[in-house]
């Protein structure tokens, strides 16, 4: 049957393809059509990494199992508000119906509880899902928000590409909820085309290492259990034959020396030695293995070592890892979570709120400030208002830090400078001394030297007390 070049459009031809009797080939400008978006079918699409796989590296691996741990307890230890914009910026809103039920999502569940758990199914698989139920009309709090299972969660996707609907199944019976209702949480995506409604989660890169890590966990556990590695018993010397008997013999003897817990002496009838057929954990590189697959957990999950239960850095080392781990790890997983959250509430009415964690302020050590303390006295500043200005609430108390409130170097309190009071008798001596010295300097046949020296002194006498006095 050759081809007929048809529109698909016509009815007689959809006719007789029906029937088989021509096939139609459409024009190749129209196969080579491109929508710009996906127009997927109405069914729903499965994750291309197993959810419950990477819910199983919680447990397969003991750096991760902490690692997810401090992020989820930190992020479900800081205060989550619900915040209003106003004049003077995002402010909390005290009363709330969201901030009621944030405090207590559901019976089942605290605060605390819930923000964990939601971490926790997040950071693995990438995804995590937040189902509220009793949604009244807009505007209204729902009765409950509750968790769902990602392992349980497929995405069926619209016409444009965009989740139309998530089916969950209840062990039982499945039940499709519509995209604008369900909090999705999500990662990026590594995935290419309907892939990218999934985000992609820590595991999955991580998935060799991790299953290295577990394969030599249970090498090691085994030949721990086992006490020696397994070994061969043969001839000396390469020429030397035993036969049958003599074998079995020696496979007895020395089966039962080393699975005897009491030890013993194998005697053989025949001169050989023992050779190790099996690998041990240190041609394995078992420990090296092990620390490597520690390291692309940090790597990965942005947790600092010292926060993994690595006490080997000292506290400068640990104060920096901390500040970093806040910085960048903590601050962008808040941030995701605020985002979702906010969508949520504007998508159940709210529209005019927000929903934000309130992260630590990132503030200097205290001897970052003390050396900026000392630097500010340096300048000129005086020590009070120098530890004030660098936040140190009990700045008066200079003595509580071993500083001397009279410091070098501080501002002291300008002297008012006053000249002494003179009586009119004192003026009077003065300028007498003062006249006749001067006669006697000016006079043609001056005086003996002795007596101008005379003069002299009793007018410094006079002028002492005005002199020390204006110092």
């Amino acid at each position: 049957m050759s081809p007929t070049h048809t529109r698909p459009e016509s009815l007689p031809v959809r006719i007789l393809r029906a029937l088989s009797v021509v096939t139609v080939d459409p024009p190749k400008e129209q196969t080579a059509f491109v929508a710009g978006s996906d127009f997927a079918s109405a069914e729903a699409v499965h994750t291309a990494y197993d959810p419950r796989r990477a819910a199983s590296a919680l447990v397969a691996n003991p750096w991760y199992w902490r690692a997810v741990g401090i992020r989820a307890a930190s992020l479900a230890a800081l205060p989550l508000q619900v915040q209003r914009e106003t004049a003077d910026g995002w402010e909390e809103v005290e009363g709330h119906p969201l901030a009621g039920l944030l405090s207590r999502p559901n019976t089942a569940q605290t605060d605390r509880q819930f923000r964990v758990q939601l971490v926790t199914d997040l950071l693995p698989g990438g995804n995590a899902y937040i189902l509220p139920i009793g949604v009244g009309t807009a505007g209204t709090a729902p009765a409950a928000l509750l968790l769902m299972e990602p392992a349980r969660v497929t995405i069926t996707p619209g016409q444009d590409g965009a989740p139309l609907a998530y089916v969950y199944d209840t062990q039982g019976a499945v039940k499709s909820y519509p995209a604008e209702v369900v909090g999705h949480i999500q990662t990026s995506s590594a995935g290419g085309g309907l892939q990218r409604l999934y985000g992609t989660g820590e595991v999955q890169p991580m998935d060799r290492d991790l299953a290295a890590d577990v394969a030599m966990a249970a090498q090691m556990a085994r030949k721990s259990s086992r006490g020696r590695p397994d070994a061969a018993y043969v001839p000396r010397d390469p020429k030397a034959t035993w036969g049958r008997p003599q074998v079995r013999d020696m496979q007895t003897q020395i089966d039962r020396i080393l699975t005897e817990q009491t030890g013993g002496v194998a005697v053989m009838s025949g001169a050989g030695q023992f050779e190790a057929l099996d690998w041990t954990i240190g041609d394995l590189g078992g420990m090296a293995s092990r620390e490597w697959a520690r390291s692309v957990v940090v790597a990965v999950t942005g947790v600092p070592p010292t926060l993994l239960g690595l006490q080997s850095a000292n506290y400068a080392t640990a104060e920096m890892e901390r500040r970093s781990y806040i910085a960048d790890t903590l601050t962008p997983l808040a941030a995701l979570l605020d985002d979702a959250l906010t969508d949520m509430a504007r998508a159940l009415g709210f529209a005019d709120i927000r929903i934000r964690h309130v992260l630590p302020e990132m503030e200097d050590g205290r001897t970052d400030r003390l050396q900026r303390v000392a630097l500010h006295i340096a300048h000129g500043m005086s020590p009070a208002d120098a530890y004030r200005f660098e936040r140190f609430d009990d700045a008066p108390d200079l003595a509580e830090f071993g500083v001397d409130p009279e410091t070098p170097g501080a501002p002291e309190e300008p002297i008012e400078e006053t000249a002494p009071e003179l009586d009119d008798e004192t003026r009077a001596d003065i300028q007498a001394q003062a006249d006749a010295l001067a006669e006697m300097l000016t006079d043609d046949d001056p005086d003996d030297e002795d007596d101008v020296r005379t003069e002299v002194g009793a007018l410094l006498d006079l002028l002492g007390p005005l002199l020390s006095g204006s110092r």
